[in-house]
């Protein structure tokens, strides 16, 4: 009878050896030192942090900035990308920069508001003040009998201005009136200048008919054309012939017996 022996077996369970393993470096970890951050590492890990923000903060802004230098960019679109510009600037202020920009800005907003209404308000004035000039000029023509009030409101505007009236005692009143500087003669017919009122400009205008005599009715004697001979006019102080409608023969004829009635002196 033949004997059999069954060959050694030894038990092992499938993945035992990873297991092993395992808790072999288990061990070892928790056998080594665990390590720590020093509140020098925290602080570099965040300014590492914030730096690469802000780069990518910065980079962004100046694609903004290339964007709002297209010419082809409309109104809307520009303001539209400063305001997101703005806000994307805003990130990377610290509170006290951004309060100092809040400041400028609110200083900026006001003197552009004040700008603008010191434009207006300079605008009105000087529409204000070519009214009360023009309409004393024209009425000082009115009275004055001109043929053409804006003819001579064209000759007084320029040199007339608003300028404050002084009271009896010389001190200003804080009132202001139209005053002419009139390019006047003395008694020697010598050329001054005077300050006076558009209704005295105009009259004393009125008073001078070699320079301005053809500006005023009572001033120009008819000629020819308008039914009286001029022969038989008498003219009144300081008229002046109307020269454009005489003959050769009439204006010789003034010339030669009342010069003044041209605006000429007579001869000596």
């Amino acid at each position: 009878m033949f004997e059999f022996l069954n060959a050694p077996e030894i038990a092992c369970f499938e993945g035992e050896e990873d297991a092993a393993a395992a808790a072999a470096q288990q061990q070892q970890q928790s056998s080594a030192p665990e390590k720590k951050f020093s509140q020098d590492d925290v602080n570099k890990f965040l300014a590492e942090d914030r730096r690469k923000h802000q780069e990518k903060l910065k980079t962004l802004e100046q694609s903004y900035e290339k964007r709002l230098e297209d010419k082809a960019l409309d109104a809307e679109g520009r303001q539209q990308l400063e305001v997101e510009l703005e806000d994307l600037r805003s990130q990377f202020r610290t509170k006290e920069q951004q309060a100092e920009h809040e400041k400028k800005q609110q200083a900026a907003e006001f003197t552009a508001k004040l700008t603008e209404a010191t434009k207006s308000a300079e605008k009105y004035q000087g529409l204000y003040t070519s009214f009360v000039i023009d309409a004393s000029i024209k009425e000082a023509a009115k009275q004055n009998e001109a043929f053409n009030e804006e003819q001579i409101a064209g000759l007084l505007r320029p040199s007339t201005k608003l300028q404050e009236v002084l009271g009896e005692d010389g001190k200003p009143t804080g009132e202001y009136a139209p005053m002419t500087k009139f390019q006047d003669v003395d008694a020697e017919g010598n050329p001054i200048e005077t300050l006076r009122t558009p209704a005295e400009a105009v009259k004393r205008m009125k008073e001078l008919p070699h320079q301005w005599g053809n500006l005023f009715r009572a001033n120009v004697v008819s000629g020819v054309g308008q039914g009286a001979a001029t022969g038989g006019v008498t003219p009144g102080q300081g008229a002046q012939v109307d020269v454009s409608k005489l003959s050769p023969e009439q204006y010789r004829k003034i010339r030669a017996e009342n010069p003044a009635l041209l605006g000429l002196r007579p001869r000596k």
